[in-house]
Formats: structure tokens, C-alpha cells, sequence
């Protein structure tokens, strides 16, 4: 089901299988897309039925080419950080999704669009899907939260590869270090599986995830027992 309500430049919501999909229509995170995709998560988190949320893209080959280069070469020192915190509220408001998410990576996936597939709770990719960070080639490093998502999600040594040398990840290679669920022929379906088997689990265990990994761990569980207390 196609939901009209929904859609801010740059991002389609449809709702289909019991899945809330975000689709991304240009898969550049421009600034309008990154508020787009915000603010579509919050408005899905919002409602009185979330479902688990698939993200995926409508363009055969790339599932999200990163940031946009143009908006990035006219930043200074006090916009970059303006910058930096869009990015990161969208991997806030996925990470704090009251269901589960999976990104369904059908193609490429680099730079920002990798960050936002590792704050998803899975990832399941295509045979041709593959991941990585090309900005260091460029002389940039991700404001958005990768820099300490991947060391977590691939080991310290991938993340190396990926982040210090600016090698790519193909989904074979990924599937190993635990960076994709599963490699399917249709990722799409494959995510909606992925996505409806994290709901079945006790929601404890999905927010005990949450708290675990990566970034921020020590903060997370200092607040995480003060609250207990």
C-alpha cells in the first residue's frame, strides 16, 4: 500500500506484508533528504501500530551513493557541524525505532548510506551488494557515527580496510564478518523475512541489542543501570 501522507522529497513510504518500507526515490543523501528520511522514521515510530521497518532503494544498483558532494564542498567549520548532526539524527531515530529494522541492500552502499545501514538491526544484501566509505580517498572522514559503527559491526581490522584504506566490501566478503544477515537473489523479500523473524523475539532482547553495540557503549549502559535503579 502506497501511503500518500508520506512522502517528503527523496523518500516513498509504502506498506506492504505487515512491513513499513522507506524507500529512497534518490538515493543521494542531499540535506532534503536527510530531513526527509528523519522525519518520515519519526512520523512511522509516531503512530499507534509501528511495524518493522525495511529500508531500500528504488534504483536497481545503488542502495544509498553517500552524501551529496556538492553540499559538502561549500562547508566551514561551523556548518560542517550542522551537517554532521543531520546525518546523525537519522541513526538516532532508526536506532531508537520502537520495531525492528533491516536495510536491504540490493547494490552499492557507501560513505553516509553505509553508516545508516549500520544503525539498521540487520542488513540483508543482493548477490551484488557491496559497502564501503569512499571519502577518505577524497580526504574526508564520516561525521555520521561509522567511524565507530564499523569497528563494532566488522572487527577492527576490516573496519581498517574499509575506513583507513577506502577498500570496498563485496556481500560474499560481508557475509563472514557478520556485516550482512544473509545474501539473497531478492533482498527486499529477504529483509521483510529478516525483519518479521527480529519481531517475533521478546522486544527485550531487540533494545538489549541496541544498548550492547558500539557506539557510545559505556554512556549507554551507565544511563541503561541508573535508570534500572
Amino acid at each position: 500500500m502506497h501511503d500518500d501522507r508520506l512522502n517528503p522529497p527523496g523518500v516513498r513510504l509504502d506498506r506492504a506484508n505487515g512491513v513499513d518500507h522507506v524507500v529512497f526515490t534518490v538515493p543521494i543523501l542531499s540535506e532534503q533528504v536527510l530531513s526527509s528520511l528523519t522525519s518520515t522514521i519519526r512520523s512511522i515510530a509516531a503512530r499507534a501500530d509501528p511495524r518493522p521497518l525495511v529500508l531500500r532503494s528504488d534504483h536497481p544498483t545503488v542502495f544509498l551513493a553517500g552524501a551529496d558532494l556538492r553540499e559538502i564542498a561549500v562547508l566551514d567549520s561551523e556548518s560542517c557541524i550542522d551537517y554532521a548532526n543531520l546525518g546523525r539524527s537519522v541513526v538516532t531515530a532508526l536506532e531508537s525505532h520502537p520495531a525492528p529494522t533491516v536495510a536491504a541492500c540490493a547494490g552499492s552502499c557507501s560513505g553516509g548510506g553505509f553508516d545508516i545501514a549500520l544503525a539498521c538491526d540487520a542488513i540483508v544484501a543482493g548477490p551484488l551488494a557491496s559497502f564501503d566509505h569512499p571519502g577518505v580517498r577524497r580526504g574526508l572522514v564520516t561525521g555520521w557515527t561509522g567511524t565507530v559503527m564499523a569497528p563494532d559491526a566488522i572487527g577492527p581490522t576490516a573496519a581498517r580496510a574499509v575506513l583507513l584504506e577506502g577498500r570496498r566490501l563485496e556481500s560474499e566478503a560481508a557475509l563472514p564478518l557478520g556485516l550482512v544477515s544473509r545474501i539473497c537473489t531478492d533482498p527486499v523479500r529477504g529483509a521483510v523475512e529478516k525483519a518479521h523473524e527480529l519481531a517475533r523475539l521478546d522486544p527485550s532482547r531487540l533494545r538489549y541489542w541496541r544498548l550492547l553495540r558500539g557506539r557510545r557503549f559505556v554512556d549507554r549502559f551507565r544511563a541503561f543501570v541508573v535508570h534500572k535503579l
